[in-house]
């Protein structure tokens, strides 16, 4: 895997970090990296990236590929690329709209926060049970049976599973906080050979801020340097606050992605 951080490398880095846990094919050409998922059906985790200038043959032929998995066309095209204008024109000229602006981060300037709170790694049904208690209020996502984990939303339920699928992995590590014995504040570290990526951050509704997000990632600054360090990455949303959240803790914007959906 290149380790180089160009807006070429954001997906691919991003496939391998997630491969078994979201995402399970990619088809890769001189014009366009394809990330798709056999589980997942929204469009988050079924998205290509336009690497060349785009025509109306290529955007059929993709449009193609998404129809035969029975996805939904989701388009990313790079800001800063040298055919931006060019490609986000064909996209809106062919019913296309903007749908989400990304921005990927790197971690250059660590900031060490004392670690005043119990934070663990996930490893058994309990700590999973909180972890996903934590993350459906952060997100908002409604639990018909939460003892069972049953989520209304099918997406939802695959997005839960791939969590569990996850739980002891050396390559995808959880982590839980909690303020007296109270689950709080969660988050994902994904590390394959000296590229790591965070997904997953959220804190529990009535717990915002008051430092608990901070405190899980300074821990999971420190995991990923005890595990060798190399490169740090998240993605987001742009010019939002959780940008300049994780600004504060040394992540750098790299590279703005605006993905379109028809």
């Amino acid at each position: 895997m290149n380790k180089e951080m160009t807006a070429n490398n954001c997906l691919n880095m991003q496939y391998v970090l997630l491969k078994g846990m979201f995402f399970d094919d990619k088809k890769e050409t001189d014009n366009y990296i394809l990330c798709t998922s056999k589980v997942m059906d929204d469009f988050f985790w079924n998205i290509t990236y336009i690497k060349n200038r785009l025509d109306k043959k290529m955007l059929t032929d993709l449009e193609a590929e998404f129809k035969s998995i029975h996805r939904t066309s989701s388009i990313y095209i790079g800001t800063n690329d040298k055919y931006y204008n060019e490609n986000k024109q064909m996209l809106l000229t062919n019913g296309y709209t903007l749908n989400n602006t990304d921005v990927y981060m790197l971690l250059e300037n660590p900031v060490d926060i004392d670690i005043t709170t119990d934070i663990k790694i996930v490893e058994n049904e309990t700590e999973y049970n909180d972890f996903m208690k934590v993350l459906s209020s952060a997100y908002n996502d409604v639990i018909e049976n939460p003892d069972e984990n049953v989520y209304a939303d099918a997406v939802t339920q695959c997005y839960y599973n791939a969590v569990k699928n996850t739980l002891n992995s050396e390559e995808h590590i959880h982590i839980i906080v909690y303020d007296d014995n109270i689950p709080v504040s969660v988050a994902t570290l994904n590390y394959v050979n000296g590229i790591a990526g965070i997904n997953n951050v959220g804190t529990a509704q009535g717990y915002w801020n008051k430092g608990y997000g901070k405190q899980l990632m300074t821990y999971l600054i420190k995991k990923f340097q005890v595990l060798g360090g190399g490169l740090l990455t998240l993605s987001t949303e742009y010019h939002s606050k959780n940008q300049q959240f994780y600004e504060k803790l040394g992540f750098k914007e790299k590279y703005v992605m605006e993905q379109y959906m028809k």
